[in-house]
């Protein structure tokens, strides 16, 4: 806020020209008038201060003692007003990596429109969800500019919440991950070191936290059950769902409307041969699990999960498959790891058993090759979702890996 000060000093010198004393004493008069003019200070954002005023001063005094009047003046536009990044008071802490003064968090029932400029009739830039959040960069005129996952741009204050509200709100959207940071990490069904091992994580890989419980880190085990880790063996990192950018979702969109055609031309098929003999093999079965061909396997869930992705984002699906096997928490087959409960939807669902069925496309069957073959993308990943997600981990095509 600008303000504009004012100083009108009386010098000596003023005094001989107005007429000596008596005319001082007018000063000081005009002085009180102008003090009572501008009392009401909240009113007016006009504040004075009086330094060495006396009322009775003898002539030598007046050289000692010069009255000084310092007006400060609040000049306000609506076009210089500049607006607190922080004005809305947030608690103490970090969220995400996003100290809570600079946290935002959408306000709105589906999605509001993020845009590249400060105006309803800028470019849409992309897309921030229901209870996504990001950090604040700038807050002017009824508009915040944020960054929330990839995008940057500008977002109406009203569909936004800031401070307590916004601190609030991601407390309970947040997600935490942990990274093993030893070799032979325990997973336990109790906080104790006597409970019964569920299995073991390897150093980089990674678990869902719940909480942390003194000295363990409640957490959610691959089948979903919950289970405990020590700790000081796990680094934590909170993450936030973020937004999205408009290029992001057009290729989203564009691969889901290919998979939903892909899924009506497969059902027109198996609708098509419901009536004749599938030589022992019904649509919908799991493949015989002792006779299984483990490429045609691997490259039906690859073709059911991202057939549409790029080819590295293929290899990378085959990956997180045998980094689980290697793991041998999912399973000590291809076909285990693939039917495990609740790990793959389209395993669960038929779908995989009706591509290996009929037969995976061309590129799928080549990804499975090289994803089994050693070739990969993705590290040590076990686990990808997509990248609207906002998870933190490596992004090959529309998923990201961890």
């Amino acid at each position: 806020m600008k303000k504009l000060h004012t100083l009108l000093a009386a010098a000596a010198g003023v005094a001989a020209i107005a007429g000596g004393v008596g005319s001082m004493h007018n000063v000081y008069a005009d002085i009180a008038n102008i003090s009572d003019l501008f009392a009401d200070e909240d009113r007016t954002g006009i504040e004075i201060k009086k330094t060495g005023v006396g009322m009775m001063l003898t002539e030598s005094e007046i050289n000692k003692k010069v009255p000084t009047v310092l007006l400060t003046v609040d000049n306000i536009t609506s076009e210089e007003e500049e607006t607190s990044l922080f004005r809305d008071e947030a608690p103490e802490g970090v969220i995400a990596g996003i100290e809570a003064e600079r946290l935002v968090m959408a306000n709105v029932m589906e999605a509001v429109n993020i845009r590249e400029e400060p105006s309803e009739e800028a470019v849409i830039v992309g897309k921030l969800y229901k209870e996504c959040g990001g950090e604040i960069l700038e807050r002017s005129n009824g508009w915040t500019k944020l960054k929330t996952g990839a995008v940057t741009g500008y977002v109406r204050d009203d569909y936004l919440l800031f401070g307590e509200e916004a601190f609030e709100l991601a407390g309970t959207v947040v997600s935490m991950t942990g990274t093993s940071l030893t070799s032979c990490l325990r997973v336990r069904t109790e906080p104790s070191g006597d409970a019964t091992v569920l299995g073991l994580l390897a150093e980089g890989d990674k678990i869902e936290v719940i909480e942390r419980n003194g000295d363990w880190l409640k957490a959610e085990y691959s089948d979903g059950t919950e289970c405990y880790v020590a700790a000081e063996y796990v680094s934590v990192e909170s993450e936030l769902p973020y937004g999205e950018s408009m290029e992001a979702i057009r290729k989203r969109e564009k691969v889901q409307r290919k998979e939903q055609e892909y899924a009506v031309r497969e059902g027109s098929k198996a609708g098509a041969g419901s009536g004749s003999s599938s030589g022992g093999f019904s649509p919908g079965a799991s493949p015989d699990p002792s006779s299984v061909d483990n490429v045609r396997l691997l490259a039906a869930l690859i073709q059911c999960e991202g057939g549409y992705e790029p080819y590295e984002g293929q290899v990378a699906i085959g990956n997180v498959v045998m980094n689980r096997l290697m793991t041998g928490r999912y399973g000590s087959s291809i076909y285990s790891v693939i039917y495990a409960k609740s790990q793959f939807g389209p395993a669960g669902s038929g779908m995989v058993a009706q591509v290996y069925q009929n037969g995976p496309k061309a590129s799928c069957i080549s990804a499975a090759s090289d994803a089994i073959g050693g070739v990969s993308y993705v590290g040590n990943a076990t686990s990808f979702r997509s990248v609207r997600s906002g998870h933190a981990g490596i992004v090959v095509g529309n998923h990201v890996f961890w």
